[in-house]
């Protein structure tokens, strides 16, 4: 096996470096982390194969592509649920049973609002809200311009705020 250009040291940078983006990328596209940690290391087997190929310039996109591909042509697209963990604190002992409630189901909905993005747009404002990539960082990572992450972050907010009762 020859490895004298792109090597372990190479693989190891680029694992290191972009696992748990790709990982993200992936959970945000299927819902499941088992799936995300499944195909993630399928991502970076892949990269392994073709390592002698891919130019440092363009690791980053075709990690992202290889992710998106890989993801499809394992799993049929279905109704997303989405189950990620709220950055809320539920179990505060000092709020009221009621305020409990309320902010439950307002996490529900917005689990639900966000699920029900585009998939485009629901990916793009994740990476900016639980990665907290700025945008110029998501436009990189997946290939697109930083005025279409903008664009998509826009549309996002637009949506969550008709989709969801601001009142709590």
């Amino acid at each position: 096996m020859d490895i004298s250009n792109k090597g372990k040291d190479w693989f190891t940078n680029v694992f290191d470096e972009h696992y748990e983006f790709v990982r993200n990328y992936l959970f945000y596209l299927s819902s499941d982390m088992n799936v995300a940690e499944d195909l993630v290391q399928d991502v970076f087997m892949k990269i392994w194969e073709v390592r002698q190929n891919v130019k440092n310039e363009t690791v980053k996109p075709l990690l992202f592509r290889i992710a998106r591909n890989l993801y499809y042509n394992s799993h049929k697209r279905k109704a997303l649920d989405m189950r990620f963990v709220s950055s809320t604190v539920f179990e505060n002992e000092n709020e009221s049973p009621e305020y409990l409630l309320e902010m439950k189901e307002f996490d529900q909905k917005l689990q639900k609002a966000i699920s029900d993005l585009p998939e485009h747009c629901r990916i793009v404002f994740l990476m900016s809200r639980i990665d907290d990539l700025k945008y110029h960082e998501i436009a990189e990572r997946l290939n697109v311009s930083v005025k279409a992450v903008e664009k998509q972050v826009s549309k996002a907010l637009k949506i969550l705020r008709q989709n969801i009762d601001f009142k709590i």
